[in-house]
């Protein structure tokens, strides 16, 4: 029995003729079983293999059988196109049925293919409609069980992370995201230490997709379970920091107590100097979120992207930065914490981010602030704002940045910072402003009494020293807290106690890995100090700059050598006998040689270099000084680089480049102008160098320079515009570069710009670092995207001659440098920044503030 043209599952005419349809499958099935046996004797036509299809289909629910027979009557009656649409739009219902990709292409296959076929093509329109906005939807609600079982994985809270990836999963099977979440699962059970489940998740995934782009980044994830299995490790140190309640800074004698300890749900504060304690002691706010001192579940008092909330002096008001800068004010209670009102807007801004610091006069009725208003001035200036009227007013009229205004107890001074760190103070009502003492302030505080002025010098969340000046006698001492006591968070609400906490969470440089293809990213070793990195030959191994000892805190600089498919990370050894003390390493991309600085005793610091072996880890050879009496300021890997034949060293002291021959130790000055220079690099054949040069004027111009490796007056001069080492294309004929604030592609033998930034610019505001891919067909780049005022770093493989940009690194949106291939080509290995767990707990403690005082003031 051939089926009539327009027969269809779910028919959209009538009930009745729907349930007709299925009364034929039912009779034509048991005709079917009925005459098996005649059938299997001879040939089955196209219509009887088009039942049996829909037999599976309809009746039986075999999807798979349903799939390979329509499949199969595609095959075997490629000219029938009224049989081949019909088991075209009735594959991508099985396919829709299994929640599969596939539906779609196979409706679009039916459009493209059999346009003809108008009945059909109708359908797979309206279905490719519904199933795009029905996929849209399940997308968006797949992300987000994915983002916040990134979340919970970052908190350490694994078996939450994994509930939301399994949710994922089951949102959207058989897609992209399903693989992601799969792998984020495995990476989960991993870090638990379940290496079992681990092991069976991430075999499972490859198994089912062996070619897709996330097997390459699993297969190494998979290495690393099983090394930690056979060496018993555990992948995170989880070792609780709660005993131990009181120590003894054997510096001062000064005595920290431990008062709080915060973990699992509420342990939410990553960056302690935008955290603030309310009035009371009872709550900390951080960002849009207010966590209870008494360690009850944290909660948002606005969806808005807050950057800093800050507590008005009585409690009943936070004032907060949210969007685009703008000042926001919210009534709280200072009992629950919760709003008791709507947030109002109290200054509206668009656009700009250089407003990101509030505090409040003490009677409530004024914020204080600081912002680039005008853009002629090009430095921040403070200014205060009527709670009642919105009225706006400058404060000092000085000609110099102002930042971090605080507001004495009396109401009547402002202390802030000025330029160097210095120590400002000018009256509330307006004036003349006059610096207290130089350096050493970057966010003053009062203590209550109006005696003492202090400064919290923390940045990014490392311990830092608090500056103390009294205002009696100009008597100034410097308090260094214990690393275990933590950063300064604020006095405690009578004023007799100075009020530390220790964040779990801390700024890491670290290391990952993608695939050169596609897929998420791959850590070697978690919370790995990495703040530079460069492949082994054999692209098994990948050497860092790193620090000894992994406390991250107390750590001196070593290079470091990790395995990519799991296992411990080991330091190369550089024992041998120098002048002094050794700092800033840089390893030649051939990995012969060491370079560093030695300091004498004098305070004066030579180059030296030293030969090394990467597979016996360790240095070779005695060292060779190479240059005496280096004057290299600013950071170390702007100022050298190898030539690629690993034959000669180029470097800048002071404000020369010198070349030096590593295999006869020739010394040859290449330049010789006053102006300052910088990111100094070769050509991929080794024929030109290219550098920064600040030409000093009123605006402080950026050249690039491009000169004869030998020396001689530049071949190009490319003013306002700056090019990277790993700007030059493979063939050293063209550079990537930014020009006036725009990427473009410069021929450097034909002067011709091709503009690369409109390549992006529809999903991007700017573009971070960038490499060339090893053909020169494409490159890399970071693109940065904007979401709610927050930035998103996206690695991307893009085009040189355009078409498809390709995400790689997916669901990491970290700030990425560094960026490197691997000498086989299968990975990409980069560095990242951004604030990671790295212990189990926070913790909040306190000193008297009196001992503090009778300490220093009694030596």
């Amino acid at each position: 029995m051939i089926v009539p043209r327009n027969f269809e599952w779910k028919d959209k005419n009538t009930i009745m003729k729907a349930s007709r349809k299925i009364a034929a499958v039912v009779i034509s099935a048991v005709l079917i079983l009925g005459l098996s046996s005649q059938i299997s004797n001879a040939q089955t036509s196209p219509g009887q293999l088009f039942e049996k299809a829909l037999l599976a289909e309809e009746v039986q629910g075999d999807l798979p059988a349903a799939i390979s027979l329509y499949r199969q009557l595609l095959d075997e009656n490629p000219g029938d196109r009224t049989m081949a649409a019909q088991a075209l739009l009735h594959l991508g219902s099985c396919y829709e049925k299994q929640g599969s990709d596939l539906a779609r292409q196979t409706y679009r296959d039916l459009i493209s293919k059999y346009g003809d076929q108008s009945a059909e093509v109708v359908q797979a329109r309206e279905r490719i409609s519904r199933l795009e906005a029905h996929v849209a939807e399940l997308n968006l609600q797949a992300e987000q069980h994915i983002k916040k079982g990134n979340e919970f994985f970052k908190q350490w809270a694994y078996e939450d992370a994994i509930r939301e990836y399994e949710s994922a999963l089951k949102l959207r099977p058989n897609s992209l995201l399903a693989m992601n979440a799969q792998y984020c699962i495995g990476q989960s059970w991993y870090r638990a230490g379940n290496y079992d489940e681990a092991l069976a998740t991430l075999t499972n995934l490859i198994e089912k997709n062996p070619g897709s782009t996330i097997a390459p980044v699993t297969e190494l994830m998979i290495s690393q379970v099983e090394y930690a299995m056979e060496n018993n490790e555990n992948p995170v140190e989880s070792k609780s920091e709660s005993d131990g309640n009181t120590l003894v800074d054997p510096e001062t004698g000064i005595t920290y107590r431990k008062i709080k300890s915060f973990t699992g749900k509420d342990d939410v504060i990553e960056w302690t100097p935008s955290t603030r304690l309310s009035p009371n002691g009872k709550f900390l706010s951080s960002g849009n979120t207010i966590i209870p001192v008494n360690n009850s579940d944290p909660f948002k008092f606005t969806d808005m992207d807050v950057g800093l909330s800050v507590w008005s002096p009585d409690g009943n008001t936070l004032a907060f930065i949210a969007g685009d800068s703008s000042v926001y004010i919210v009534p709280v209670s200072p009992e629950t914490g919760k709003t008791t009102g709507p947030p109002k807007n109290l200054l509206k801004r668009k656009g700009g981010r250089n407003l990101s610091y509030l505090t409040w006069s003490p009677d409530c009725k004024k914020l204080f602030y600081h912002l680039i208003n005008d853009p002629e001035k090009k430095y921040t200036e403070i200014f205060s704002v009527n709670i009642s009227d919105g009225v706006i007013r400058p404060l000092t009229s000085e000609s110099i940045p102002q930042l971090s205004p605080s507001c004495s107890p009396d109401g009547q001074t402002i202390a802030f910072k000025g330029p160097y760190r210095d120590l400002w103070i000018c009256p509330t009502k307006g004036g003349a402003a006059k610096k207290l003492l130089d350096d050493g302030h970057t966010r003053p505080n009062w203590t209550p009494d109006g005696k003492w002025i202090f400064s919290d010098g923390t940045v990014y969340g490392w311990p830092q020293s608090l500056n103390f000046f009294r205002l009696s006698d100009k008597f100034e001492f410097e308090l260094t807290p214990p690393v275990k006591a933590g950063t300064y968070l604020s006095l405690s609400p009578d004023g007799k106690r100075l009020l530390f906490y220790r964040s779990s969470y801390q700024l890491i440089y670290g290391m990952k890995i993608t695939s050169a293809t596609g897929g998420p990213p791959y850590e070697p070793v978690a919370h790995l100090p990495a703040y530079g990195a460069q492949w082994s030959k054999n692209s098994k191994m990948i050497i860092i700059d790193s620090e000894e000892n992994l406390n991250m805190e107390e750590g001196e600089q070593a290079t470091r050598i990790v395995p990519i498919s799991g296992g411990d990370s080991y330091v190369l050894d550089v024992d041998m006998e120098l002048p002094g003390e050794m700092s800033s390493t840089y390893l030649s991309p051939d990995q012969k040689y060491l370079f560093f600085k030695v300091a004498a005793q004098d305070e004066s610091e030579d180059l030296y270099m030293a030969p090394i072996s990467i597979e016996e880890a360790r240095v070779t050879g005695p060292p060779t000084r190479i240059f005496e009496n280096w004057r290299c300021t600013g950071a170390y890997n702007t100022r050298m680089s190898v030539s690629h034949d690993g034959k000669k060293l180029a470097f800048i002291d002071d404000v020369d480049i010198w070349i030096y021959n590593l295999e006869d130790g020739s010394l040859k000055q290449i330049t010789s102008s006053s102006e300052v220079k910088k990111w100094v690099s070769w050509s991929p054949d080794n024929r030109m160098i290219s550098y920064w040069a600040f030409v000093e004027n009123p605006d402080w111009n950026l050249e690039t320079r491009i000169i004869p490796s030998e020396g001689g007056d530049p071949i190009k001069t490319l003013k306002d515009c700056r090019i990277y080492p790993m700007s030059w294309s493979p063939d050293s004929e063209s550079l990537i570069m930014y020009d006036k604030d725009s990427l473009v592609l410069f021929n450097i033998i034909t002067d011709e710009m091709q503009g690369i930034q409109e390549i992006i610019s529809n999903r991007f505001v700017d573009i971070g670092n960038w490499i060339w891919s090893p053909e020169g067909d494409y490159f890399l780049l970071d693109g940065i995207e904007e979401v709610n005022s927050e930035q998103r770093y996206h690695l991307c493989k893009v085009p040189v001659n355009g078409g498809e940009i390709t995400e790689l690194a997916t669901d990491d949106y970290d700030f990425k440098y560094d960026i490197s291939y691997s000498p086989d080509g299968k990975w990409i290995c980069y560095c990242y920044e951004k604030m990671e767990k790295v212990r189990p707990e926070s913790t909040m403690w306190e000193a008297d503030f009196d001992e503090v005082i009778e300490k220093f003031t009694s030596q």
